[in-house]
C-alpha cells in the first residue's frame, strides 16, 4: 500500500510538471517592436521609465538613454509591446520624488497605438 501510495504521488508530479511544462510556451500576444525617443521641453529625457499598458495584456517597459531613445521590452528578452491601444505612462524618481509632471506619470494623459512590425513613437513632454 505504502510502495503505491509513492508511485501514485510520483506519477502525480510528474503529471503536474509535464502540464506545466506545456503551459509554459509561448504565451506571448503578437508584438510590435516599439522605440523612440522622449523629450522634456525640447531637451532629450534621460534616465526616465516609458510603459505602455493595454487594457488585457502585459505592460511593456523600458528606459531612456542620455539621447531620450528607448525600446521597450514585453518580457525577458522578448521586445516590444502588445498590439493595440495603449496608456503610456513616462516616470522619473529622484531621491524618491517622482519629477515627471503627473499628466504624463500618475494621471498619465498619454496614449498610444501599437501596430504590427516597426512603431517609432516619440513623446515631447512638457515640464508646465
Amino acid at each position: 500500500m505504502q510502495k503505491m501510495k509513492m508511485i501514485w504521488s510520483a506519477g502525480l508530479c510528474l503529471g503536474m510538471m509535464l502540464l506545466c511544462t506545456a503551459c509554459g510556451g509561448s504565451d506571448s500576444p503578437d508584438l510590435g517592436n516599439v522605440t523612440g525617443t522622449i523629450t522634456m521641453d525640447g531637451a532629450p529625457l534621460a534616465d526616465a521609465y516609458v510603459t505602455f499598458m493595454p487594457d488585457t495584456v502585459r505592460a511593456s517597459s523600458g528606459k531612456t538613454d542620455s539621447a531620450g531613445k528607448y525600446e521597450l521590452v514585453y518580457i525577458r528578452d522578448e521586445k516590444g509591446a502588445a498590439l493595440g491601444d495603449h496608456k503610456v505612462v513616462v516616470s522619473k524618481l529622484v531621491n524618491e520624488k517622482e519629477t515627471i509632471p503627473p499628466n504624463y506619470s500618475d494621471e498619465t494623459e498619454l496614449t498610444a497605438q501599437v501596430k504590427s512590425g516597426e512603431n517609432e513613437i516619440n513623446f515631447d513632454l512638457s515640464s508646465k
